[in-house]
């Protein structure tokens, strides 16, 4: 079922797939340069995003 759901985030040209299932993300990363679509966890990927929005701000 994770090839069937990353393969359907690949075919609706996501940019980004959230998952909480830390065996998808590791299989995942394992096999990212076979990817096409970035795999991470929602948590993690928040924290990242609100990081860069903070670069270069004068807050």
């Amino acid at each position: 079922m994770d090839a069937l759901h990353i393969a359907c985030a690949e075919s609706g040209n996501v940019d980004i797939f959230l998952t909480t299932d830390d065996g998808l993300l590791r299989r995942a990363k394992r096999n990212s340069s076979n990817l096409y679509v970035q795999v991470e966890n929602p948590y993690v990927w928040l924290q990242e995003i609100e990081g860069n929005e903070y670069i270069g701000n004068d807050r």
